[in-house]
């Protein structure tokens, strides 16, 4: 996969096929997945909060390939609770704070996870920021408007994102 091809994935619109999904509580980590839909094929929003630090959390964009087996992180937009190293880029560790993973043609090359190098970013600093990044650099419409809308208190995002969610 080229460089052009992962941007094009990332960058093709897509649609929920399932607004409405509900959210589960699993070790520890609240998670809720959307499945999306484009042009070019399927993909998958997966959400993750972990409930005991607020801080640990992330958003990623799964790309399924056409046989429907392979799938490919795209993108990974990560919160503020672990450094990062870049691996094949010799940057050393980031400093404490929120990241964005992005697959390259050059880590899939050497058999590296496709999204292993990341980018500090300032453009969020909770889930909530996460999500709006991600649904905005990936062109994706039809989730919940409480996900997306900046109006809602912090506190009151956390807990419409995981209202439906299975204890």
């Amino acid at each position: 996969m080229t460089d052009e091809e992962i941007l094009k994935l990332l960058t093709t619109p897509k649609v929920v096929l399932n607004p409405r999904a509900r959210g589960k509580v699993d070790k520890g980590v609240r998670k809720i997945n959307y499945d999306l839909s484009s042009d070019v094929g399927k993909f998958c929003l997966y959400i993750r909060q972990n409930v005991r630090i607020s801080f640990n959390f992330s958003c990623g964009l799964l790309y399924f390939g056409s046989n429907g087996n392979e799938r490919i992180t795209l993108a990974r937009y990560n919160g503020s609770d672990h450094p990062h190293v870049n691996a094949m880029d010799g940057l050393g560790r980031l400093l404490r704070g929120c990241h964005i993973h992005k697959a390259t043609a050059r880590y899939i090359a050497a058999g590296k996870k496709p999204e292993g190098h990341a980018e500090p970013t300032d453009r969020y600093a909770d889930l909530r920021g996460a999500i709006i990044a991600i649904v905005d650099d990936c062109r994706i419409t039809g989730l919940p408007s409480s996900l997306t809308e900046n109006e809602n208190s912090h506190a009151q995002a956390q807990l419409d994102l995981f209202d439906t969610c299975d204890n």
